[in-house]
């Protein structure tokens, strides 16, 4: 994978994020907030959880292995989350900004929460990062949509299209 294609896939999630996150502030609270039958929870936790990876990827990256991810019950709306995450966001870009073709054949030593030691390479671990919020924002929009709160397209075609 080359830098210019990290920073594509990197503006290409904040992008889809951003075409989310207007459904989520349009639910009512306790539509937000009412327990799924999904990995976590409710959509306030499937947010966090999206969030939180985002967050540990880049601890990681910077050479700290968080023990612990965020918890849903740490926002108290979606406007807390959000707020963060669009600090983390700058944090991120900043990283990728300083991205080198080196820095992407090398590889991140790090410590998984349970303590075990893991290594992956440094383009692997993008790759995952962006995945990882794409299929939880598939798991996200077709309960979106089933609340009366459809989000706008989200493939990455849309966005090459739009985003040149």
């Amino acid at each position: 994978m080359s830098v210019h294609s990290v920073e594509r896939l990197f503006a290409y999630n904040k992008w889809a994020w951003n075409r989310v996150f207007p459904s989520l502030e349009a639910l009512p609270e306790e539509e937000y907030f009412a327990e799924r039958p999904f990995f976590w929870e409710s959509l306030h936790g499937l947010a966090t959880h999206g969030y939180g990876a985002e967050l540990a990827w880049l601890q990681r990256i910077g050479g700290k292995s968080p023990s612990k991810r965020p918890a849903a019950s740490d926002f108290a709306s979606f406007a807390e989350l959000r707020t963060a995450w669009e600090s983390l966001w700058s944090e991120w870009q900043d990283y990728v900004g300083s991205l080198t073709a080196k820095g992407l054949e090398e590889s991140l030593h790090y410590r998984i929460s349970e303590g075990k030691e893991m290594e992956i390479r440094m383009d692997d671990v993008l790759r995952h990062v962006f995945n990882h919020a794409t299929e939880h924002r598939s798991q996200m929009t077709p309960v979106l949509a089933q609340l009366g709160h459809p989000t706008e397209p989200l493939d990455y075609g849309r966005f090459a299209a739009t985003n040149r």
